[in-house]
């Protein structure tokens, strides 16, 4: 979340252009650091993309649509 304030405020996708900008810009909370941080070293190994976010989100979730915060390399 951009806003620990407000839940809506996920950010749906982080690159590494993306978190780079968000950790200058100090939107970044340290819990969520090195989740980041280990999500990019899974890309680093071939993993295709990491989905961060509450369980419970992922397993209602039968829309299609991506609950969370998608980390992507590109």
């Amino acid at each position: 979340m951009e806003n620990v304030e407000d839940e809506g405020s996920v950010i749906p996708l982080i690159t590494k252009e993306k978190y780079r900008s968000l950790t200058a810009e100090k939107k970044l909370f340290e819990g969520m650091i090195p989740k980041i941080d280990n999500a990019f070293s899974a890309l680093d190994k071939g993993v295709g993309e990491v989905l961060i976010g509450h369980a419970k989100d992922i397993l209602r979730n039968t829309t299609g649509e991506t609950l969370g915060t998608l980390i992507k390399n590109g």
